[in-house]
């Protein structure tokens, strides 16, 4: 049980989620850490990735698919969402519609018994059209507000970086749990940096933040539900229900945060990152919820 516990990526996100409130994150070179912590998290999480063996003749269809899910569904509807809110927070919305689905998709998949070979077609193939995807939805929506040079520096480290890195790395032999507790540890680093940071702001804003929990549970569950219904109602298999109701409902809030921390000036930059850190308690809500199949 202990084990099971310690090796879960939901286990370390929440623990960051509480240690960040109670203490109030790292007392320096918060944007550094959290920075550094999401590269190696990214590397380490992207290992099950291949590009040498992507094919998009097999499954063609259901990546354009997977694709449209989480860019063209998922996206426009973060964007619709952020419209309702004060100008910093709506930021962060932007930033999350730009971002590409999860890596935790792939893991998640396979737990739930999808079609994980799939999933890993589509996921290689939605990493790599976040190369124009990503850019283009900050430019179109916040052109005026980022400095241009930046936002290729982010995604050469958040993305290229990583996918690069990872195909290197994954010849070495290691042990098999140990890229995930990297990537755990990790992402703890990144919530506890972010969550500790946002403490003031959680605490004195109550209200607000029911409303984006609010916002994301819609974003997250609506989108993941109405997917279900339809692929149901089209008799599609369950073992690709399950990858298209990820693909609709996940994001990687973790690259999210850190666009929100390096794109804006420090006293927006915190704000427009809560969406994304509340983003990511929902998709684990969400996963348990496939996970005991009670929807």
């Amino acid at each position: 049980m202990i084990k099971e516990i310690l090796s879960s990526f939901s286990f370390f996100v929440i623990l960051g989620i509480i240690l960040g409130l109670l203490t109030g994150g790292f007392p320096a070179y918060t944007n550094e850490i959290s920075m550094l912590s999401l590269i190696i998290a990214m590397i380490f999480s992207l290992l099950p990735v291949s590009f040498s063996s992507l094919s998009l003749r097999e499954g063609s269809k259901n990546v354009v698919i997977s694709i449209l899910l989480n860019f063209g569904l998922l996206s426009a509807l973060i964007l619709l969402l952020g419209g309702l809110f004060p100008e910093n927070i709506e930021k962060g919305f932007i930033v999350m519609a730009a971002v590409p689905t999860a890596i935790a998709v792939l893991p998640i998949t396979t737990f739930l018994k999808g079609d994980t070979k799939y999933a890993l077609l589509s996921l290689s193939s939605i990493y790599l059209a976040s190369f124009a995807f990503t850019p283009f939805i900050i430019v179109v929506f916040l052109a005026k507000e980022i400095d241009m040079v930046i936002l290729v520096r982010d995604i050469f480290l958040l993305i290229a970086l990583p996918l690069i890195l990872s195909q290197i790395i994954k010849r070495i032999e290691m042990p098999k749990q140990l890229p995930k507790a990297i990537a755990s540890i990790c992402f703890f680093l990144l919530v506890f940096a972010v969550v500790g940071k946002n403490r003031a702001f959680l605490f004195n804003d109550i209200e607000i933040i029911l409303v984006i929990s609010l916002a994301l549970l819609i974003r997250t569950f609506g989108t993941g539900l109405m997917v279900r219904w339809i692929g149901r109602k089209r008799k599609l298999p369950e073992d690709k229900i399950i990858p298209f109701s990820l693909f609709a409902s996940f994001k990687n809030e973790g690259m999210a945060i850190l666009l929100c921390i390096s794109l804006f000036p420090s006293d927006i930059a915190y704000v427009a990152a809560v969406p994304a850190v509340i983003a990511i308690i929902w998709e684990m809500i969400w996963a348990c919820c496939l996970e005991a199949k009670i929807i």
